[in-house]
């Protein structure tokens, strides 16, 4: 940053984002953000992005332009404040806490479509946070998770990330019996265990949300199980008992993970 006067961070998740500190400082021009490709890429760009800027003039907000990725226009969209605490902490650190304003730079898919447009490929739409929007008005899915729940989640993953669980759990029809923690993935499992008929993928926060309880579980250290003491309704959880995982437990999580399918 002493050098350019500005510096780029890669956040990785399971969608990873990227975003710049010290253009507000060094330009007074909002920093950027972009959402849903490759880290590494995604900080060339915002680079890109901010050369442009400072040498040919800044973007205006939902203006399409050039000379960011190749053969692609790209624009910029101001993101909305709802979105700092979850996302902008080292930079709100930087700061000393000022919400300095962001802007988010907006890639098409392949065709050339915008996200919000109707006919945009699912994918460009779902991998990039349409974080011009407030929190609460943000579609369903990883990204809200990230905007509702990254603040305060206690896992040492994201919100966004996949766990192995069952469309019971998600619904709500049965509790969660079992959460395991092992190379960095987790199980979270009714009492049916790696036997249930409805195992899927889904995102963490997304089963934390339904079942608050299981964030008891997020101390679990690599290796281990806690599983559910319950009160006489079967439902409510009162406590938690940790244990080793054995080598029958992990091939079976193994061989879930392999065909079980998002949610």
């Amino acid at each position: 940053m002493t050098r350019y006067g500005w510096s780029t961070l890669w956040v990785a998740g399971s969608l990873d984002f990227a975003y710049t500190i010290g253009v507000y400082h060094t330009f007074g021009q909002p920093e950027l953000v972009m959402f849903g490709l490759q880290g590494e890429d995604m900080a060339a760009w915002l680079n890109t992005t901010v050369e442009l800027g400072r040498d040919k003039g800044w973007p205006e907000p939902e203006q399409p332009f050039d000379g960011v990725i190749e053969g692609f226009r790209t624009q910029v969209r101001d993101v909305h404040r709802s979105w700092y605490r979850a996302m902008f902490g080292a930079a709100l650190s930087f700061y000393r806490g000022v919400a300095v304003p962001f802007r988010q730079l907006v890639w098409p898919d392949r065709h050339g479509r915008w996200p919000w447009e109707d006919e945009a490929t699912p994918s460009s739409r779902a991998r990039q946070a349409f974080a011009w929007l407030p929190v609460a008005e943000h579609p369903e899915g990883a990204w809200r998770l990230v905007g509702e729940l990254g603040p305060t989640f206690p896992f040492p993953v994201g919100p966004d990330a996949w766990v192995l669980t069952t469309r019971s759990v998600l619904d709500g029809s049965r509790p969660v019996a079992s959460v395991s923690y092992d190379q960095g993935s987790y199980d979270v499992l009714d009492e049916r265990g790696h036997d249930a008929d409805d195992l899927c993928l889904a995102f963490l926060g997304a089963v934390v949300r339904k079942h608050p309880y299981i964030r008891e579980c997020a101390d679990l250290t690599d290796g281990q199980r806690a599983t559910a003491s319950t009160e006489d309704d079967g439902r409510t959880v009162s406590g938690w008992t940790r244990a080793h995982l054995t080598a029958a437990d992990r091939r079976a999580s193994k061989r879930s993970w392999t065909f079980a399918e998002p949610a």
